[in-house]
């Protein structure tokens, strides 16, 4: 296996709930994570129903990584409940599918990102970081199949179409820089990076960024593969 980048050093490692029918995927997600160090696996489950019930019961965590696919409850329908009842925490797809409709289900039911299991070792921990650090990353397979599909939509009126540095700004967002970041690599301040993360929503009638970078990419505005 290639080699993967370091772990960005932390205070404490962040806690990981895992949810994934294939005991034997689960169990070497969470070793890779835990052998690499920065991240705790406090929990792994075969179910939604599962995970739900021990998070009610009190377990916390900063991510939560799972599956579509599940017995029982959807990994869809579950990320709904998993944001009602862990609002803080990062809830990151690790699926098969890559099918637009699960795309758009998950990314509308409160998903920050999207990753195929096909990828890397290294791909994975990027993925996290990026997710970690506010970021709404997605396969790049995902990005490009969404972009082909909805590039050729009606066209959008002009008062909700976003303007180029609109989508500079997030672009640059969904990619997990900081709005201090963005406002250096813009040369804006960071007032004006907010300014303009807010006119996105507006006009995608959206109210947080995972919703606004799916949004975004549904209209063909945006374009996170490359």
């Amino acid at each position: 296996m290639a080699m993967t980048p370091p772990v960005p050093r932390r205070d404490h490692p962040i806690r990981l709930i895992l949810i994934e029918d294939h005991a034997d995927f689960r169990e070497s997600v969470s070793m890779v994570l835990e052998e690499r160090g920065g991240y705790h696996c406090v929990g792994g489950f075969s179910t939604m129903e599962d995970a739900l019930e021990a998070i009610r019961g009190g377990l916390e965590a900063d991510l939560v990584l799972s599956d579509l696919g599940l017995p029982g409850m959807s990994g869809v329908a579950g990320i709904r409940k998993v944001r009602e009842l862990l609002p803080r925490a990062r809830v990151l797809v690790l699926t098969a599918f890559t099918d637009k409709a699960k795309v758009f289900a998950a990314l509308e039911a409160g998903a920050h990102g999207y990753l195929v299991k096909a990828g890397s070792a290294s791909r994975l921990m990027e993925t996290l970081e990026e997710v970690l650090a506010g970021g709404t990353p997605l396969d790049p397979k995902i990005a490009g199949m969404i972009l082909q599909t909805f590039r050729k939509l009606s066209p959008i009126p002009d008062a909700e179409s976003l303007s180029g540095r609109e989508c500079e700004v997030l672009q640059l967002a969904a990619k997990g820089l900081t709005r201090q970041e963005i406002a250096d690599a813009l040369s804006l301040s960071p007032h004006s990076v907010t300014e303009y993360i807010q006119r996105s929503f507006d006009k995608l009638h959206v109210r947080n960024l995972p919703a606004a970078v799916s949004e975004a990419i549904r209209r063909g505005l945006l374009d996170l593969s490359r």
